[in-house]
């Protein structure tokens, strides 16, 4: 549950919680569970059949994610620090109720590369658990800042062009997912929300508030002077609002407030574009490319390969080629490739040779444990309407209910193949989550 275990008697568990919480933030799980530590304040619960692998995937980074965002900000205040890994069926990342994460089995991929999602929800033990938006109209007050820090835990731990890559990353998920929104993205492209009119905030539900958020509160370290002014900002913030909630207006006062001598800095901001204007944010940050540069190599050099007709793909391109990449370059190198199909004069749909010889030179691709990487891959294969992969991307949305994921997914198999991509759904329907089953009617137009 979240809170702090208590005792168990037979069949009846008590759990205490001290800390104030709003109420979306009261969950608790029953089944067959087991635990095993992964750290000295800090235990992983799953299915028996799973807990190995699970202590596996979250040992090695789960106290050093504490101890970093502590430095950041002030001391973790929830004594205890869990995770649960749920059924398939979860449709999310994670859920950051406070003192145990409730996450998608996706993060166990045998790599340790998607821990980053741990980071973040443990980022939410701050901003969202003890600091919370007003209103789902503020969302981005909750996302914008737990990718923020998310991104300033894996900084300091394993370098800053190691947050740059994972902002790189995020960049190109906000533009394909209100490039995907069509002609909502009017409405729910905007980093503050106007929910008045009684939607339903699930229709709202995007990348946007995490990184356009992020991107925003980048914006403002650089505008004020880098992390070194920035940093405490962060225990200031945090330390005011604590066991409160607040608006976007509260956030502007109190940031201008401490910034007082920064004003001409921050005037600067264009906030009515950023805050209320739908598309991508008015300025794209300078990222540190470093580590994508392998990756924004090799697409090109598969791009080139192919406008100049050099069609002895098996000559030019080998298996060494991607053999050395962390995942998270698969995953920009696959991005990359796909977003060619932008481009005006070029089309994948018209290179289906180029796709099926990747295929082979990259075969394990099509074996990776990773989902992030597997998505990616079927994205690319998918898009170019290469049609021997039609079926296994129906299946592999079967086994995955992560709405990151499905929804993307039948949205991209239902442009390749209408027909397919409705029969995979109701073959997989009841699998789903009743949130994602309802996002992907709407998405298939299925209501």
């Amino acid at each position: 549950m979240s809170g702090r275990p208590v005792k168990q008697e037979q069949n009846a568990y008590y759990f205490d919680q001290p800390i104030p919480i709003p109420s979306y933030l009261v969950a608790i799980a029953s089944g067959d569970i087991t635990k095993a530590p992964i750290g000295p304040r800090s235990h992983v619960y799953c299915e028996p059949s799973k807990i190995d692998a699970c202590q596996y995937e979250f040992e090695h980074d789960m106290e050093k994610f504490l101890t970093t965002v502590e430095s950041l900000i002030f001391k973790y205040e929830w004594d205890q620090y869990d995770a649960l890994v749920l059924p398939s069926s979860f449709p999310y990342g994670g859920m950051e109720n406070p003192n145990v994460t409730f996450a998608t089995p996706t993060l166990v991929s045998g790599d340790r590369e998607n821990v980053d999602v741990l980071a973040h929800e443990l980022a939410h033990s701050w901003s969202g658990n003890l600091v919370t938006n007003c209103s789902w109209e503020h969302f981005w007050l909750n996302e914008g800042w737990t990718v923020y820090l998310e991104r300033r835990i894996q900084g300091a731990i394993y370098g800053e062009p190691t947050r740059h890559f994972s902002a790189i990353i995020g960049w190109t998920d906000l533009e394909n997912s209100i490039n995907a929104m069509g002609k909502s993205a009017s409405r729910f492209s905007t980093l503050v929300q106007d929910l008045k009119d009684q939607c339903d905030p699930d229709d709202s539900f995007s990348t946007v508030p995490y990184e356009k958020g992020s991107n925003l509160l980048y914006h403002i370290e650089q505008v004020v002077g880098g992390k070194e002014v920035f940093d405490p900002f962060i225990p200031y913030y945090f330390k005011k609002y604590r066991y409160k909630s607040l608006d976007t207006y509260e956030f502007l006062d109190t940031l201008y407030d401490f910034f007082k001598a920064k004003k001409v800095e921050l005037d600067s901001i264009d906030w009515n574009t950023w805050l209320y204007m739908p598309g991508m944010p008015p300025v794209k940050p300078k990222f540190d490319s470093t580590l994508v540069d392998q990756c924004y190599n090799l697409a090109d050099k598969w791009y080139n390969a192919i406008v100049k007709g050099n069609k002895n793909y098996k000559e030019i391109f080998h298996h060494n080629d991607v053999k050395n990449f962390s995942s998270n370059q698969s995953v920009v190198f696959l991005d990359t490739l796909t977003s060619f199909d932008k481009h005006e004069t070029f089309k994948w749909s018209d290179h289906i040779d180029a796709l099926q010889a990747m295929s082979e030179i990259y075969s394990n691709y099509s074996n990776s444990s990773n989902a992030e990487v597997v998505f990616r891959w079927y994205a690319l294969q998918v898009t170019g309407k290469n049609e021997k992969f039609y079926d296994p991307l129906g299946e592999w949305l079967g086994t995955v209910g992560r709405m990151k994921f499905v929804r993307p997914g039948y949205v991209l198999l239902n442009r390749a193949n209408r027909e397919k991509a409705i029969a995979y759904f109701k073959k997989f329907e009841a699998s789903y989550h009743p949130i994602c089953r309802s996002m992907v009617k709407k998405d298939l137009g299925l209501n």
